[in-house]
């Protein structure tokens, strides 16, 4: 999603908006840098500037900068390895978001980033806002939390996206992952029981900026592409996209396996797609389906190679 589209909505402002930016290093942090809008004050701190951990480095940052908004997109997001660094995983995760809020002006508005990882139960249908929520991963049980303390500490100023497989032209993620892969490998074996939605991080990035441009209740909001599959699917779809547009040389054999045959230490969701229909009728939005998505970073991945 451009950033012009989103400079449409905004409201004419006579006064400059200060932005203040967290995890601005990372893969969605960058995207939504990249499409800031031109009228407004960002300041963009990566985790090496500001550790959203240590709350005297918290309060002394938002002293200094006085944002009108927080962009949150610090986060610990090393799903497997949170098993064996709870601590650190919560310190990131819960410590980060209940610093900002005891540290935020009345008035100043908090935009964070969760997961999908929150839900875990087998379900029919994409979860909503609303479901209820059981996390079974150390890494889910910490971004939860974050909200939990978000909800209760700054009901009033915190809006909270979930979104879902996210991934992005740089960076480690499950597609940059699969292209390494196969290009090395002549064959790979992908969780076919999983389900969920990828969701590209550009769009995402989109996504934040036309909330910030609305006026929006503050409260859960969910946002993913459109389309329900597993990572065998997603597998298949990034191996075909890839060798259409030549990114790709070789076919390799892709082979579809269950959860148990592939041990990890974190418990995944079993079905974890999002509802994002409240989200898109909101802020007058329609999610792309995957595979357009999908296309279009993995186009940005050839030119950039």
């Amino acid at each position: 999603m451009p950033p012009e589209a989103c400079s449409k909505t905004l409201k004419p402002m006579t006064e400059e908006v200060t932005i203040l930016l967290l995890g601005a290093g990372g893969q969605l942090g960058r995207l939504v840098a990249e499409q800031a809008f031109p009228e407004v004050r960002l300041l963009s701190l990566p985790r090496d500037m500001l550790d959203v951990a240590d709350s005297f480095a918290v309060k002394l940052a938002l002293e200094e900068t006085r944002p009108d908004i927080i962009i949150n997109c610090a986060a610990y997001t090393a799903v497997d390895r949170a098993e064996a660094e709870v601590e650190l995983a919560f310190a990131v995760n819960v410590r980060g978001p209940e610093n900002l809020a005891e540290a935020m002006a009345h008035k100043t508005r908090l935009i964070h980033i969760s997961t999908d990882f929150v839900f875990t139960a087998m379900a029919d249908r994409p979860y909503q806002p609303e479901d209820p929520v059981d996390p079974q991963s150390a890494y889910g049980k910490s971004k939860r939390e974050g909200e939990r303390i978000l909800l209760e500490k700054r009901p009033d100023t915190s809006t909270i996206i979930r979104t879902s497989w996210l991934y992005s032209a740089d960076g480690r993620n499950f597609v940059n992952t699969m292209l390494r892969l196969m290009n090395e490998r002549d064959e790979l074996s992908i969780v076919s029981d999983q389900f969920g939605s990828p969701t590209s991080a550009e769009g995402l990035a989109g996504i934040i900026w036309k909330f910030v441009a609305r006026n929006v209740p503050q409260g859960l909001y969910h946002w993913s592409d459109e389309g329900v599959i597993s990572w065998y699917d997603f597998a298949c779809g990034i191996q075909r996209i890839a060798l259409d547009i030549g990114l790709l040389e070789k076919e390799i054999r892709l082979i579809p396996i269950r959860t148990e045959d592939y041990p990890v230490p974190a418990r995944r969701p079993a079905y974890s797609a999002l509802d994002s229909s409240t989200t898109q009728a909101l802020l007058d939005v329609k999610a792309r389906p995957w595979k357009d998505q999908l296309h279009d970073v993995l186009v940005r991945i050839k030119e950039k190679n």
